[in-house]
């Protein structure tokens, strides 16, 4: 007894606390954002938004990249307290991929017509993407410098702020006719202010940029590398399914099977938060005494009992679940809900993994995400596009990415 409550009274333990539990409950609005589409909106149109997610989280691919990178660096730096690096390492990131944001958001305004008839969707939600492609790389670099702070409190109550503002933009736009557009538009105002908030709040560490006679060098090119794997993985293995459901079957198909993914990411939402801990603490320890292997340990285990705990629920009452948070209309999904929720515990299992071992310096691993990602199209296709065959893929897959994952570890570990 007084070993456990030593372990849950260490200043780790009550920051992991404090940033799962504001985390969690930020998941639970962000969910709730969902519901409340799910309300207003027919499975035909709630389907058109879930893909105009899906597409957001593959363009977020160099975003999601930054802020792996920026996460691990200065949290690193702040664990040498190099206040000069945590300086410098904003402009730096700033000047090299402003012109990268800026072509992405090009060429999506560009061939926003092309792909709005893909997508059988509106060319001005492209345009509008386009945008904030752009912005995003500002919020991204601001995001990831308050987790590496561990600013924990102030990022909960800044992401709940956040996430009632997108609710409420995008009831009244929905209302006022603007359908899924609205709900894009909504949730890309509510990032905003947000991160205007936090430049305020960081402002006297990153602006003006540090003038020294003897910069220190910084480079992260393999890292970045690995970082983009990571991301790319993760956010095609996330979006590949609802954009194929979206672009072979027919609009309410679609709307079910989106559906059926938000329900089972509800489990995704509720482990994601200890995920986060992953790269900014054991990046920290990592740098501040050379071994991680406790947060593994800990974080590992919690993820675990809570995910199973979770999946079990939704295996268990499928149908009261589907009727309680999505409504009659989507009740046909409840037979594939149980083998979704494992699926998504496995997901998280394997972000957890993957997370760890780049914060340790071993990033290698992020190659068993990208061959998962190849793999998924690929088994759509020779298993046959049904949404029940859709489902099964998934679930094995995740199954075997989490299975290579865990020899990994173990593999790595044992050399060390």
């Amino acid at each position: 007894m007084h070993r456990i409550l030593k372990a849950i009274s260490t200043p780790t333990a009550k920051t992991s606390a404090i940033f799962y539990i504001g985390n969690f409950t930020n998941s639970i609005f962000r969910y709730l954002f969902h519901l409340v589409l799910l309300r207003f909106l027919a499975p035909a149109e709630y389907g058109e938004f879930l893909s105009y997610l899906s597409l957001i989280y593959l363009l977020s691919i160099p975003m999601t990249t930054i802020a792996t990178v920026i996460t691990k660096y200065v949290s690193e730096f702040k664990g040498k307290e190099d206040k000069v690096s945590i300086n410098l390492f904003f402009h730096h990131i700033l000047h090299t991929f402003t012109p990268i944001a800026f072509l992405l958001s090009l060429l999506l305004v560009l061939f926003s017509g092309p792909l709005a008839i893909l997508f059988k969707a509106q060319a001005p939600v492209f345009v509008i993407l386009g945008i904030s492609v752009f912005i995003s790389l500002f919020q991204t670099t601001l995001n990831s410098y308050l987790i590496a702070f561990q600013k924990f409190i102030f990022q909960t109550v800044l992401g709940l702020f956040g996430v009632v503002i997108t609710i409420l933009i995008s009831i009244a736009l929905i209302k006022v006719g603007f359908g899924a557009t609205g709900a894009v538009i909504g949730q890309i105002l509510g990032g905003i202010i947000p991160s205007i908030i936090i430049f305020l709040k960081l402002k006297s560490v990153l602006v003006p940029k540090a003038v020294v006679k003897n910069a220190p060098h910084i480079s992260f090119t393999s890292f970045m590398g690995y970082s983009f794997l990571f991301a790319l993985g993760t956010m095609s293995l996330i979006s590949t399914d609802i954009l194929v459901v979206r672009i072979i079957f027919d609009p309410h198909s679609s709307g079910i099977y989106s559906s059926l993914s938000i329900l089972g990411r509800i489990i995704l939402f509720g482990l994601l938060p200890l995920v986060g801990l992953v790269l900014p603490i054991a990046s920290h320890r990592h740098a501040a005494t050379g071994s991680a292997k406790s947060i593994f340990i800990k974080l590992g285990a919690v993820i675990t009992l809570f995910g199973l705990i979770g999946a079990g629920i939704f295996s268990t009452f499928p149908e009261l679940i589907v009727r309680m948070l999505s409504g009659p209309a989507y009740l046909e999904v409840a037979e594939y809900l149980p083998l979704f929720a494992f699926t998504m515990v496995f997901f998280a299992l394997s972000q957890f993994i993957t997370s760890f071992l780049m914060a340790t310096g071993k990033p290698k691993a992020t190659l068993l995400l990208i061959a998962a990602s190849v793999i998924q199209p690929l088994a759509f296709v020779l298993t046959g596009l049904a949404i029940s065959h859709i489902v099964m893929v998934n679930f094995f897959l995740h199954a075997c990415l989490l299975t290579s994952l865990i020899i990994t570890y173990f593999h790595l570990s044992h050399r060390d």
